[in-house]
C-alpha cells in the first residue's frame, strides 16, 4: 500500500479534534474518500514514525514488528507537523510545489516545504 499524506494530514487533523486523549480502535476511524485498510495502515505508520502517542500491540513471534496500534493523541510531533500542514493554501501549494518537481518526498521535506512557504507569506524569507 502507497503512503498518502492526504490521509495522514486528515487523521491528524481527526485526533487534535478529540475531546479526550482516550484510545482509538483504528477500525473506527472513517476518513472520506478512503478505506479502512488504507486509514489502518496510515495509523500504523504514523505511530511507526512518532506523529501519534499510542500503545504499541507487537507481533508475539517477532516483538519488534509493530501489527498494531491504539492510537490516543497526537505527539508533539504530530502537533509540529499539523501546524505546519493546516493552512489548505499552503497545503495545496506545497503539494503542487512538490508533484511539479516530479520527485516524491517523506514527511520532513514536506513539512520543510511547508514551513518555508509559511515563512514565505510572513515576510521572513
Amino acid at each position: 500500500m502507497k503512503r498518502d499524506m492526504e490521509v495522514v494530514r486528515k487523521l491528524l487533523m481527526f485526533f487534535e479534534g478529540k475531546e479526550t486523549p482516550e484510545a482509538v480502535e483504528p477500525a473506527s476511524i472513517a476518513v472520506p474518500g478512503f478505506d479502512k485498510a488504507e486509514v489502518h495502515y496510515h495509523v500504523l505508520l504514523m505511530c511507526e514514525a512518532g506523529l501519534l502517542v499510542h500503545e504499541r500491540i507487537e507481533s508475539s513471534t517477532t516483538p519488534s514488528r509493530l501489527v498494531d496500534a491504539l492510537p490516543f493523541t497526537l505527539s508533539w510531533a504530530g502537533h509540529e507537523f499539523l501546524d505546519a500542514a493546516r493552512d489548505e493554501g499552503l497545503w495545496r501549494q506545497a503539494l503542487n510545489h512538490i508533484r511539479s518537481a516530479g520527485i516524491s518526498v517523506g514527511i520532513g521535506l514536506l513539512e520543510g516545504v511547508l514551513i518555508s512557504l509559511a515563512k514565505q507569506r510572513l515576510g521572513l524569507a
